[in-house]
């Protein structure tokens, strides 16, 4: 079963790894990358998910969660994403998140969804429960070296061509943690990170 359908001259079907089906020949003006997620779909889990799901063309991407329990709790967690000048060329980007799709979930939730070239997204997440102490640390770096589109107007385009439409009703009815990036276009960051420390301490 088709769960979540992204296409930039090729199709990817996705249930929780990220396979290429198909290719499709296109040419400059009719290059199009696209992301699908249908009705009600990634609904009514529990525990931990994770998504990442990207079409386009260098792009990155990082879901990464840690628990610590004992007496003492403590850990650090680090992700660096850096990019380098590449092809700027504008693209023509689309991204569509259906009906009660990621909805009714309870639990650690991450998501990253991306159309377009030379994007970075991360959802970082660190939980510490101890008897005694907690600590947890967090750190995000985001590097995209500036570029200049290749032969690109000053002209404002007459329409924007990167869409994101959200239903109404999608992630609706989720308890817990959830973590999501939607991006369309090009060379854009964006990052969510969550850090949680309990000590219980000693009883009488």
């Amino acid at each position: 079963m088709t769960i979540f359908r992204s296409a930039a001259a090729h199709l990817i079907t996705v249930t929780l790894t990220v396979a290429p089906l198909a290719a499709q020949t296109q040419t400059s003006d009719e290059a199009q990358d696209s992301v699908l997620v249908e009705a009600d779909q990634g609904s009514g889990n529990s525990g931990r998910v994770a998504i990442n799901l990207a079409a386009g063309s260098q792009n990155q991407q990082a879901s990464a969660a840690t628990i610590a329990l004992g007496n003492v709790a403590s850990q650090a967690m680090t992700v660096d994403q850096a990019s380098s000048p590449a092809d700027a060329t504008d693209r023509v980007t689309s991204m569509i998140i259906g009906p009660a799709a990621f909805s009714n979930n309870s639990g650690m939730v991450s998501l990253n969804f991306t159309a377009g070239n030379q994007n970075q997204s991360a959802n970082l997440a660190a939980l510490s429960i101890s008897n005694n102490g907690a600590v947890s640390d967090l750190m995000l770096a985001q590097a995209s070296a500036p570029t200049e589109p290749s032969g690109a107007s000053a002209q404002i385009p007459d329409s924007p061509n990167d869409s994101v439409v959200v239903d109404d009703t999608a992630l609706g009815g989720n308890s817990g943690l959830v973590q999501m990036n939607l991006i369309g276009g090009e060379r854009n960051t964006s990052g969510n990170t969550f850090a949680l420390s309990i000590s219980r301490g000693q009883g009488p």
